[in-house]
């Protein structure tokens, strides 16, 4: 059936139902009971045992389904870089990080002198560490790509 759709649609029906995918089964493992925290965040869910059950039990029809659709439409399965969604989160933080020195937070109000030296120089080194992991992922996951073209 994949003569039903041009190159465009075949592509975005792809791209919709592995984003489907992903999301599934992230939430099945919320549903299951992995939760996380850190030093800011602290995640958690909070459904009645049998709101989680419904919603456990609805996952495994809907991954069924995609795998129907991505047979009868002859959509590839692809290798994704777990190097490049890093390089890609960590590229966000790092302008995220740059746009709350003390200078950027003045879009929100005045802001006290003595903030540039007490936040500013510790955004900077969190930007700097941000971008420094960026730049290691996308290092070696070149030298990998690289590696596997040279014996090719």
């Amino acid at each position: 059936m994949s003569h039903l759709l041009n190159t465009s649609q075949h592509t975005s029906l792809a791209v919709v139902l592995r984003y489907f995918e992903r999301s599934l089964r992230q939430a099945e493992m919320w549903l299951q009971g992995e939760e996380s925290a850190g030093v800011l965040y602290r995640s958690s869910l909070r459904l009645s045992p049998e709101r989680r059950a419904a919603a456990l039990a609805h996952i495994p029809e809907a991954l069924e389904g995609i795998t129907r659709l991505a047979e009868r439409f002859e959509l590839p399965a692809v290798a994704e870089s777990l190097a490049s969604r890093i390089a890609a989160e960590m590229s966000v933080n790092w302008a995220n990080l740059v746009d709350t020195r003390s200078a950027k937070l003045r879009r929100y109000g005045p802001v006290d002198p003595e903030l540039y030296e007490v936040l500013d120089s510790e955004i900077e080194h969190l930007a700097q560490l941000a971008f420094l992991i960026a730049s290691l992922v996308r290092e070696g996951s070149e030298e990998v790509l690289g590696g596997l073209e040279e014996s090719s």
